[in-house]
């Protein structure tokens, strides 16, 4: 019967490993997006900006959009939370 018990808490952590890897890729995507986004504005609306510059501004700019990632701990477990200056409402995964 411990076994089966291990096995069950290995899944759980499992899963929540699953979850983690998600909100970091959903990160990483709208960072990029917002990354993409503002660069190409500064591409077109100032020509005459030097590519390392557009990159920092660019860089700032999504760090400062992208969502936010906050793990607490309940008790049913640890949660994760995703709170986006775009979205009134938290994401709790």
């Amino acid at each position: 019967m411990q076994t089966v018990g291990i096995h069950c808490g290995m899944h759980s952590n499992i899963e929540n490993k699953n979850k983690k890897t998600k909100v970091r890729i959903l990160w990483h995507l709208s960072f990029l997006v917002i990354l993409l986004i503002v660069w190409t504005i500064l591409h077109f609306a100032f020509e005459n900006l030097d590519n390392p510059y557009k990159g920092m501004i660019s860089g700032g700019i999504a760090g400062l959009l992208s969502p936010r990632i906050t793990e607490y701990e309940t008790q049913s477990g640890k949660q994760t939370q995703l709170k986006w200056i775009f979205m009134k409402k938290v994401i709790t995964i």
